[in-house]
């Protein structure tokens, strides 16, 4: 006769491990395909701001060196100084980026200067505004202030403008650009507009790759559900089928005591079977109704004893112990009885399968506002890496390859939802090797 209970936990490890294998080959290459497109999405973005600021350097080298080779001209065209042989870089001094000033040992006459001026700037294409002032040595003002509209426009002169006065021993004139950084920028348009548009195909691929990536996701998970599925009610009807063949036979042979064994094997896989599919259809629920809780005064003790004896067979198959301290007041507090149920259910159960010899505590307390549930085992206890995850749906926590119990991964998703629905909270703490500890906090009404 096959022996069921060497059968069966055979195949669930191999398929645990392919499983587990599977998704974490799909998960590392969807990663790295993450990483890659993000590095090289970067570096395209890097590479166009950086050419971008190149570009603005040297369209600002330009603009200054196509100004001083204008002051050039006008030392070449107008006598303004004593000794022509001095360098520009002694006759030029420049403020600030929008102001120029060259030194002139000859006053020139203002309608040459302006004269000179509006030829030189077309020679060298300085085609923006500029504000002109002859300031002589001693004056505590400009002798003469003038007016270059740029090229096209209409304006005749510019208000509201006051050149400042610099302190030199020497006369000079003044050149001033307000809005030389516009005319700096609109030389770039096509650097600008290009970069433009690559970040917008970038940004349009980034939002492309994320929601290809979060679909590709999607379809995992949906993928490692149904192999989940599979792989949790396979097992049970395997052994309805084999225990049915086995039931027949015994029947045949008038055994009593088979008969009885069978029969028992084939209720202990329904009720799996029943338990796993009630899990679901109140986790469809509770994503399609999260609004229409209706809340009725609750003793929690009573929930948290129906739970205990409900989970008391396998408390005895894994020859573990239930603790219970209870709070003696009975407080109600105002819930869903079912969910909630549920949800208690969930924890205590995780507690019960994620353990060899399990010893469980459930204590209650109010405590102020507040109610709390705390269930401590001495189970495998959870990494703090896995604190973020283990309420995400399907998640299960894995040891290695394998995953320590069976389960869909919806009882602690369930049970926060709920949770989270009666306006509460859940917490845990966890030592590796020690166990674990979750605590359920809910507003006493």
């Amino acid at each position: 006769m096959l022996d069921l209970n060497r059968i069966i936990p055979t195949h669930d490890i191999y398929t645990d491990i392919y499983i587990r294998y599977y998704t974490t080959m799909r998960s590392s290459t969807t990663r790295a395909l993450i990483l890659t497109f993000g590095i090289v999405i970067t570096a395209i973005i890097g590479l166009q701001l950086y050419w971008l600021y190149r570009t603005y350097t040297f369209e600002q080298q330009n603009f200054h060196t196509s100004v001083v080779k204008s002051i050039r001209g006008i030392y070449e065209d107008i006598d303004m100084v004593y000794d022509p042989g001095n360098k520009m870089s002694q006759l030029v001094q420049t403020p600030n980026a929008d102001t120029y000033l060259f030194r002139t040992d000859n006053v020139p006459n203002p309608d040459s200067l302006m004269y000179y001026f509006t030829y030189e700037f077309d020679d060298f294409n300085v085609y923006t505004d500029c504000i002109t002032g002859i300031h002589e040595k001693g004056k505590s003002n400009y002798s003469y202030q003038g007016y270059l509209p740029a090229v096209g426009s209409s304006q005749t002169k510019m208000n509201n403008v006051k050149l400042p006065l610099f302190e030199n021993d020497f006369s000079y004139v003044t050149l001033f650009f307000p809005h030389r950084q516009s005319f700096v920028l609109s030389r770039m348009n096509n650097w600008i507009i290009t970069t433009a548009i690559v970040m917008m195909l970038l940004t349009g691929l980034s939002f492309s790759l994320y929601y290809f990536f979060r679909q590709k996701f999607l379809n995992e998970v949906q993928t490692d559900f149904i192999n989940n599925v599979t792989h949790e009610f396979s097992t049970p009807l395997a052994v309805i089928e084999l225990s049915t063949d086995g039931l027949e036979r015994s029947a045949e042979q008038r055994d009593p005591s088979r008969t009885s064994k069978y029969i028992e094997m084939i209720r202990h896989q329904a009720q799996y079977l029943k338990k796993h599919i009630e899990g679901l259809m109140k986790t469809v629920v509770a994503e399609h109704h999260t609004a229409s809780l209706e809340k009725t005064p609750v003793v929690i003790n009573s929930l948290v004893r129906r739970a205990v004896n409900e989970l008391a067979p396998l408390t005895s198959e894994k020859h573990g112990s239930m603790i219970l301290q209870l709070e003696e007041n009975d407080t109600k507090v105002d819930a869903e009885p079912d969910h909630l149920y549920l949800a208690i259910f969930n924890i205590i159960n995780n507690a019960l399968k994620y353990a060899v010899n399990p010893r469980i505590v459930i204590t209650t307390y109010s405590r102020k506002n507040d109610y709390h549930i705390r269930v401590r085992d001495n189970g495998f206890g959870i990494d703090r890496k896995e604190f973020n995850n283990i309420f995400r749906k399907f998640y299960r926590v894995q040891n290695g390859n394998l995953h320590q119990a069976k389960g869909l991964g919806l009882g602690l998703y369930f049970t926060k939802k709920v949770v989270t629905l009666h306006q509460g909270v859940i917490k845990i703490q966890s030592t590796p090797g020690e166990g674990t500890t979750f605590t359920v906090v809910l507003p006493i009404a």
